[in-house]
């Protein structure tokens, strides 16, 4: 009998358990050899997706492209950088292009398509989560970082990891301190901002601004303790003016809910002797100087107030 009408007939494996990508290696320890390989791509039941790794099913999605990448770098080999932060929901990482996989130095793999090999002697254990193995958020983070031209976007990234509690200032900065000095400057000037209180990159461009203008010293992400229990947690607090200073976006508020509760803290903090003065992301992004003049002007009002 023909093989090709064989492999048709009696599958080497069972099609419900074959993995939806995976290498030759793995595709000879299941028992397919490599001619069945290649009759199945010519019979364009498989697809080559990077070399030496396949496709068994018509559609390619983003799960299957990490274990691809997975499959490709072989053993050992762990996903970083953007890929994992997107996976982690953080908002402020886009889907990348490109995935980030780091390998060990005797690997010797070579970039390939939408494949970005980092040979590392510093491979971490990976993380105990569905999928292909990929690193903690951490060392996510700091990989991310090294690829960002934009103080900002390292400052969102940084925030929102933190803030969200996926990661720690320690945690970062120990990977920081452990990496490679060079294109670590903007990851270092972001993971100082954070660790000043910084939630958001809005946020800690609005802190350095301010600093820079000389207004009074302010605390960031102050609690506020509330009359009848509860607490308020302000962006920017000076307490002895009893100054509220919101850098408030529009993704913040988009929740109904969430926008009603929180004008019903403020008309308790205005009720017991507080100023809440809000300022968009833009204003701060788009028209700095603007921004510095306008609270400082409203501080300098608040001082005469209280004074």
């Amino acid at each position: 009998m023909d093989l090709a009408r064989l492999d048709e007939l009696v599958p080497l494996t069972d099609p419900v358990e074959l993995p939806r990508v995976l290498s030759r290696a793995h595709a000879t320890r299941i028992g397919i050899p490599p001619h069945v390989i290649q009759r199945r791509l010519s019979a364009g039941r498989w697809r080559r997706v990077l070399p030496r790794t396949y496709l068994t099913v018509e559609t390619f999605t983003w799960a299957d492209r990490l274990a691809a990448a997975s499959a490709f770098a072989g053993p050992r080999a762990v996903l970083s950088g953007a890929a994992v932060l997107h996976d982690g929901s953080l908002r402020s990482v886009r889907r990348p292009g490109r995935v980030l996989i780091l390998v060990p130095p005797e690997r010797r793999l070579r970039s390939t398509g939408w494949v970005q090999i980092r040979p590392t002697r510093r491979l971490p254990d990976a993380e105990l989560v569905p999928g292909p193995p990929r690193v903690p958020i951490a060392r996510a983070v700091a990989d991310h970082a090294l690829t960002l031209h934009r103080i900002d976007d390292v400052r969102a990234v940084v925030a929102e990891a933190v803030r969200r509690r996926l990661s720690t200032v320690d945690e970062i900065a120990a990977e920081l301190d452990a990496g490679p000095r060079n294109g670590s400057r903007l990851l270092r000037q972001a993971l100082a901002e954070v660790a000043g209180g910084a939630w958001s990159a809005p946020e800690a461009r609005a802190a350095r601004l301010l600093r820079r203008a000389g207004v009074p010293p302010f605390e960031q992400n102050a609690r506020i303790d509330l009359p009848g229990g509860g607490h308020y947690v302000a962006d920017f607090l000076w307490r002895e003016l009893r100054a509220i200073l919101e850098i408030d976006s529009v993704e913040h508020h988009f929740d109904l809910a969430d926008w009603e509760a929180t004008m019903d803290r403020h008309l308790v903090l205005e009720t017991i002797g507080y100023s809440v003065a809000h300022r968009p992301p833009s204003a701060v992004q788009t028209y700095p100087n603007r921004f510095v003049r306008d609270v400082a002007a409203w501080l300098a009002g608040r001082q005469r107030w209280i004074g």
